[in-house]
């Protein structure tokens, strides 16, 4: 079903871009369910099919778009990600055009069912993109360094609730303790927020979405970022230790700091949980619970 409405909200000259300039005449479009502001769409040209993520300039979003778009013109072209096709900054906007894979793409199957074959392909892909992102191709990739800051904040203010509010409390302190971001430098481009939303797979290929949380760093974190979401497939957290250690990035990663950074991802989801996108709370409460989960298993490892 086709939603020409959602283009409205672009203004007339940048309709006029998109067609005159790329997709031709516009036959169908379809809104992709999206948290962020702006526009999220398919869009289906006599031309052109693309996937365009369209913000306005004034909005507190837009860093976001610009670090995505940062990231995904440094990509190498086999990389296991939806090229960017163009982008432009025009009339108070800014767009985004990718190649359209998510019309045939299903999100990723990470369940423990032997029959799904997901998972070891999933592994693959991060393996893949740990060696090709290697030395990291976007010379504006902010630090890994920055994006902890970022989950602090959020970690710091669920730390600050009173202690009946808070279950875990004391595994979070512990795993904060000797917490040190710096540990976690290095030098491969890593997406950041690697999970079932982000990675979508399409006749056998695996693809890591929406590169806005982008960031240098230690190549393993990657695979930080997804375990929990292993464990909130229904692995146990022994399956999920093994799957991991079979990725050579996931080993070079000092176990404490793994622990510290689990620690904080999972405070960030519980922030989420209370105060993110009302659609997006349950997912959030689901992905904290297999974050405390996994993270009492790597206190057991230290």
């Amino acid at each position: 079903m086709s939603d020409f409405a959602a283009l409205q909200e672009l203004p007339g000259s940048v309709r006029d871009l998109i067609v005159q300039g790329h997709t031709g005449p516009i036959n169908r479009v379809q809104p992709v369910g999206t948290c962020r502001s702006g526009l999220a769409l398919h869009v289906h040209g006599a031309y052109q099919e693309v996937f365009l993520r369209a913000t306005a300039l004034s909005s507190p979003d837009l860093p976001l778009f610009r670090r995505e778009r940062s990231a995904s013109l440094s990509l190498p072209l086999d990389t296991p990600a939806p090229r960017l096709l163009w982008n432009t900054e025009v009339d108070g906007w800014l767009l985004l055009a990718y190649e359209l894979i998510n019309d045939n793409a299903d999100h990723v199957y990470l369940s423990p069912d032997p029959e799904s074959m997901d998972v070891p392909l999933v592994l693959d892909a991060v393996q893949r993109l740990g060696k090709m992102l290697t030395p990291c191709p976007d010379e504006r990739a902010r630090p890994l360094a920055d994006l902890i800051v970022s989950m602090w904040t959020m970690a710091s203010h669920m730390l600050n609730k009173t202690p009946t509010l808070l279950r875990g409390r004391d595994l979070f302190e512990t795993a904060l303790q000797d917490f040190d971001p710096e540990s976690l430098h290095g030098d491969t481009l890593l997406h950041g927020n690697l999970g079932t939303r982000h990675l979508r797979i399409k006749e056998g290929l695996v693809y890591a979405v929406d590169w806005s949380q982008a960031c240098k760093g230690a190549a393993g974190a990657d695979l930080a970022f997804l375990a929990p979401h292993l464990v909130e497939a229904g692995h146990s957290v022994e399956h999920t230790a093994a799957l991991l250690a079979s990725v050579p990035g996931w080993n070079e990663l000092p176990a404490v700091q793994v622990a510290g950074l689990t620690a904080l991802w999972t405070l960030a989801r519980l922030y989420e949980a209370e105060h993110g996108h009302q659609a997006r709370r349950p997912e959030q409460t689901r992905l904290a619970h297999a974050g405390r989960t996994w993270l009492a298993h790597l206190l057991t490892r230290l």
